[in-house]
């Protein structure tokens, strides 16, 4: 039987999720306590007991002055004596047909392991978010200018990001996050120990979502108002933890060595109340919560 979640099914929710992403309790929390509430959250009992579960998170995609209701789906999980027998199935499609009774446009989620793309593509997803993943030498970051305002790391503003954010994607077509959302992306990444900095100046403004491991750096999302003041940002997060490696994942449209690197998959789109697909457009898609 397919259901909505209540509060009292939240602790079984949390079981399904340890045992099956191996998440650390805090950040199991952190979804079902901050992030999701238990209305989100859509269920299959097997004789009483919960087996399989998913969650829908609202979201917006946004194209120039176009905006269209999005339903992100994470979590998507079955214990594992019931894999394998259509369950998520069912709950998919009961969660793609209650978000077109809403008037969602559109269905998305990130696959958590590559061969889940074959998985989700035989049930209507398409591969549509690509990212694009450099390396970055140290010769690309020759001309960029050293900060002329420190760079804060960490006790960065929601509202800041969300304002950086959506001016340098204005003409991108991308999934958005209000403040309220990313508020909760920093705490998600707070529990991973990844940090947040942000540079505001003369060259204008830039923020990065970057972690570090063994002296290698990963930035997960770069963006800023103009090219100069990421570069500045990220030259400054290398220097300030003195980094040997760098990685970082830029939109496929981004003018930000738009020579380099090469395309990754990253999110998957399903239509819903339209017939269209986003092949074509590059659209873009990152801070998700898988």
């Amino acid at each position: 039987m397919i259901r909505a979640a209540t509060a009292y099914d939240i602790p079984a929710l949390k079981k399904i999720w340890d045992e099956s992403f191996h998440d650390p309790i805090n950040y199991i929390d952190f979804i079902f306590d901050r992030l999701a509430k238990p209305t989100d959250a859509v269920i299959y009992e097997d004789a009483g007991r919960i087996v399989s579960m998913l969650l829908m998170i609202d979201a917006k995609f946004i194209w120039l002055d176009e905006s269209v209701d999005v339903v992100y789906i994470l979590g998507a999980a079955t214990a594992r004596q019931f894999q394998n027998k259509g369950i998520m199935t069912y709950l998919l499609n009961h969660s793609e047909n209650k978000a077109r009774e809403n008037g969602a446009q559109l269905s998305v989620l990130v696959p958590g392991e590559r061969y889940l793309y074959n998985y989700y593509r035989k049930r209507g997803y398409s591969a549509d978010f690509d990212l694009r993943f450099i390396k970055l030498k140290p010769g690309m970051l020759e001309e960029s200018e050293p900060p002329d305002k420190a760079v804060i790391i960490d006790r960065v503003s929601p509202d800041f990001i969300y304002s950086v954010r959506e001016q340098a994607l204005k003409s991108q077509p991308h999934i958005q996050w209000s403040a309220e959302r990313i508020k909760s992306v920093m705490e998600d990444s707070f529990i991973y120990g990844d940090h947040v900095a942000a540079y505001t100046g003369d060259l204008g403004d830039s923020y990065a979502f970057y972690r570090i491991h063994k002296n290698n750096l990963f930035i997960r999302e770069c963006l800023g108002s103009v090219n100069e003041a990421q570069l500045t940002l990220i030259k400054e997060i290398i220097r300030i933890n003195n980094s040997r490696n760098a990685q970082i994942m830029l939109p496929l449209r981004s003018k930000l060595f738009e020579h380099e690197g090469e395309a990754v998959p990253y999110g998957m789109a399903k239509p819903l109340n339209t017939k269209s697909f986003l092949h074509d457009i590059s659209p873009y898609m990152n801070l998700m919560f898988d």
